[in-house]
């Protein structure tokens, strides 16, 4: 008998074609996304300057990536088998081990800082340890050297600020003495140049002396004072009428004819205050008003 046609057998058979047809196309597809996915993989691995290592738990050296090469202890050639003991100092190698140890132990991400020499120099790492199975973990070093000199140089700064600063107070304390001649009579002696900052401190100090002395005079003495334009004469009339505020009677010695002119021109009122030449010559009316 001759074969008879099966139309059934032959639509199976185109069927299971376009079946491994849209097989292979899927195929081919998920192919091309995971070279994709591969190739992007790679471009960002290779812009990574970070130390990337796969480590044990001996601290063995089992794999390490091409990135920041030259931030390795050593080339990666006399890296890979060894442990970390075996090319490391003791020190060094039990810091890191023993944080190796406490990430897979944990089983969770271990962050550190240290700084170790390579190529020459020191430099300053920022490193995640983080598991990729009970005995393997990956280790990520960061070159963070700038970032820590950066830091180290703001904290210096900060603390040469400061000593400056507590210099310049220093100075300015002593350019603004505040001298007692009794107990009831004080004297400050100004030298040198009165801008605003230093017109407040010499307010501030001559009111603290006076009411902590409980002082009776307090002599002004500005022989010392280069220029007395309008804004200083001011200031130290105004400093003059606090003190009376506080019951003490200011005298104002060293008063110079370009003084007296400027405090003139700004018809400075100065009720109260006695004026005299010389800071010698304030002491002696002190005294004999105290007597």
């Amino acid at each position: 008998m001759g074969e008879t046609f099966d139309p059934n057998g032959t639509d199976a058979l185109r069927a299971e074609v376009e079946h491994l047809r849209a097989r292979l196309a899927a195929a081919e597809t998920a192919l091309t996304e995971a070279r994709t996915a591969e190739a992007e993989l790679r471009a960002m691995f290779t812009a990574m300057t970070d130390v990337v290592i796969v480590m044990n738990r001996e601290g063995r050296y089992l794999k390490i990536a091409p990135t920041g090469a030259d931030l390795l202890y050593k080339p990666s050639g006399d890296l890979l088998g060894k442990t970390l003991h075996e090319v490391m100092p003791p020190s060094m190698a039990d810091f890191l081990l023993s944080h190796v140890r406490a990430s897979l132990e944990q089983q969770g991400l271990v962050n550190l800082e240290y700084s170790m020499p390579a190529g020459g120099r020191e430099i300053f790492f920022s490193t995640n340890i983080t598991p990729m199975s009970d005995d393997v973990a990956i280790v990520v070093a960061r070159d963070v050297t700038d970032r820590k000199r950066a830091k180290e140089a703001l904290a210096e700064g900060i603390r040469r600020q400061a000593v400056i600063d507590a210099q310049e107070a220093a100075l300015s304390a002593l350019s603004t003495p505040l001298i007692p001649v009794t107990d009831e009579i004080v004297v400050m002696p100004l030298i040198g140049v009165l801008d605003a900052q230093r017109v407040q401190q010499v307010m501030d100090t001559l009111l603290r002396g006076v009411t902590e002395r409980r002082a009776r005079t307090a002599i002004l003495d500005i022989t010392g004072i280069s220029v007395v334009d309008t804004e200083v004469a001011d200031a130290l009339v105004r400093a003059a009428r606090a003190v009376q505020l506080l019951g003490a009677k200011v005298v104002l010695t060293g008063v110079r004819r370009d003084v007296a002119q400027t405090l003139v021109e700004i018809q400075a009122d100065l009720g109260g205050i006695v004026t005299r030449s010389t800071v010698q010559s304030g002491i002696a009316f002190a005294m004999a008003r105290a007597g």
